[in-house]
């Protein structure tokens, strides 16, 4: 009878015991829980600029989440040994059954050392581009860019891609270091038109916008090798003639930012169809089917407009 009483009165202790601990843990939380609340409020009334206040929310959550975990821990361990038992069981577990999660963290350590993207960047991972506007501990987070969309212009939805990515897909970076892409502007001409001129005129509107970003791009450059190397001879701009199926095609070569790709292709089409309407001689090329007699010459000359007398 002695014996089982012990046994009843040793239950009722480890659930006291138990309960005591739960209820350390749960005070414990709502402690937490309240002192991150009033530093995000403090954190919003002195900090007006949008980066330094979202930096510090994000702070403010992180510790306060890494000092929730290890009051758990401290408070589910009767003693040292306990805790450095129950850290190993603990991380068994996580890494056969989050494997994933355990990678994206690792890889969320590897961004924050290595960096290579941070909040800002426009990126492209696993065939996903966009903008970088956050990275937290198992996800970064993208304003998409592309897809239905031409030029690299937003898409307004928001992509959530696990840092994991960044050990086994590239991430390619559009801003890192250099925030210059080269971009290409095809324009085909018939074959009887005056495609000598039309490469000019392409050349020539092309150097005329060209000329600051020559000059950013070659300081970008020369801080950049610093880092990796690098060799950009030409950052001119060039065309590229080739003989198409229905014409001559002109390829425009140009450095533009990476983030204004659409703008200066639309200001340069704009310029150059003017160019080419006031020259007359061009003509823009199309599939046709055209007939001909064997005794045509191929570059014949294009028909100009009468100029009103």
């Amino acid at each position: 009878m002695s014996r089982f009483k012990d046994i009843v009165d040793f239950s009722f202790q480890i659930e006291n015991e138990i309960l005591t601990r739960l209820f350390y843990i749960a005070a414990t939380l709502i402690v937490l829980y309240v002192f991150v609340r009033l530093a995000q409020r403090l954190a919003r009334r002195f900090f007006t600029d949008p980066v330094r206040l979202y930096n510090a929310v994000k702070i403010i959550r992180r510790i306060g989440g890494a000092l929730a975990i290890t009051a758990i821990f401290v408070l589910l361990s009767p003693d040292v040994r306990g805790l450095l038992t129950v850290l190993t069981l603990i991380g068994a577990g996580l890494a056969i059954a989050l494997r994933e999660a355990l990678l994206s963290f690792v890889g969320w350590i590897r961004i924050g050392l290595i960096a290579p993207y941070k909040i800002g960047d426009r990126i492209e991972i696993n065939g996903i581009r966009g903008d970088v506007i956050d990275i937290r501990v198992l996800r970064t987070t993208l304003m998409e860019i592309g897809n239905w969309v031409d030029a690299d212009q937003s898409t307004g939805r928001i992509v959530h891609v696990p840092n994991s990515w960044v050990f086994m897909h590239a991430a390619f970076n559009y801003t890192r270091g250099f925030r210059f892409i080269w971009n290409e502007l095809p324009v085909t001409v018939t074959f009887r038109s005056d495609w000598q001129a039309a490469h000019d005129i392409m050349l020539q509107l092309a150097a005329i916008s060209a000329e600051i970003v020559e000059q950013q791009a070659a300081r970008e450059i020369r801080e950049m090798t610093s880092e990796y190397l690098v060799h950009f001879s030409i950052l001119s701009p060039f065309v590229y003639v080739r003989i198409a199926e229905n014409g001559v095609r002109l390829t425009l070569r140009y450095l533009c930012e990476a983030r204004k790709r659409r703008g200066t292709e639309h200001a340069l089409t704009l310029s150059i169809l003017d160019e080419f309407r006031k020259h007359g001689g061009i003509e823009l090329a199309y599939p046709m089917v055209g007939v001909s007699m064997p005794d045509t010459p191929q570059f014949g000359p294009v028909p100009r407009p009468e100029k009103p007398s």
